[in-house]
């Protein structure tokens, strides 16, 4: 196994949204393992198998509001983010806190997707739009009309599926879960990610070949890290 491979100079949020796109999930997480960053949601997954989501987090904290607090709705949340930008919503109540109407509006304003510690309804036409939504499950049932964010819930940390994401960290996630990695270890799981890509199509071309175990440690012994 080689560690020659010098670390990453910072990217910007473009060519990082750049990166993720052409990147699979299993890379990524082997690459968070790897260099021991970052967390794993539990429980979360897309609304449709097909879906596949990457971008900086903005967050909100869901709860019961009450007078003088006032309340944001769930449109409001989606105009604070910037193209690119994935919303994280933490809502501790077991009931739909959005529909097809809000995956729209999320779609036109360009945002990346959202991703919710807890449940939707309207999963057919959501399937349909293919905007990328992941929840706890479907729930036709709605939460109680006054559980909304508040201007203090925005952009701070919370809890999604088990694991904390804090505003700036970067969402990646696909049918087999959702990874959460911080803003500052992003560039270097990203570089790592893109070498285990290379790597594991090197490993898928020996095993097309029928290459035998000691083949196969020929290819083991390519694997390369960032240096430490």
């Amino acid at each position: 196994m080689s560690n020659g491979k010098d670390r990453v100079e910072i990217m910007n949020h473009q060519e990082r949204l750049a990166m993720f796109q052409r990147l699979e999930t299993g890379a990524v997480t082997d690459a968070m393992v790897q260099l021991g960053v970052g967390s794993w949601m539990e429980g979360v997954y897309p609304t449709s198998p097909k879906m596949k989501v990457f971008g900086r987090a903005v967050t909100a904290q869901f709860s019961i509001v009450v007078p003088p607090q006032e309340p944001i709705d769930q449109f409001q949340l989606v105009s604070m983010c910037r193209p690119g930008d994935v919303l994280v919503w933490n809502v501790p109540h077991r009931g739909n806190i959005c529909g097809e109407n809000i995956m729209h509006f999320l779609g036109n304003r360009q945002v990346n997707g959202l991703i919710i510690d807890g449940y939707t309804r309207d999963k057919a036409t959501i399937e349909e739009m293919g905007i990328p939504q992941f929840t706890k499950g479907i729930s036709i049932a709605p939460v109680p009309r006054n559980c909304r964010a508040t201007a203090k819930d925005v952009n701070v940390p919370v809890s999604c599926g088990g694991a904390v994401v804090n505003p700036g960290d970067y969402l990646f996630g696909d049918i087999d879960g959702v990874m959460v990695i911080p803003e500052a270890s992003v560039d270097d799981v990203l570089l790592q990610a893109e070498l285990n890509m290379e790597y594991e199509q090197r490993m898928e071309q020996a095993l097309n070949q029928n290459a035998d175990y000691e083949g196969l440690q020929k290819v083991f012994a390519t694997k390369v890290l960032l240096k430490r």
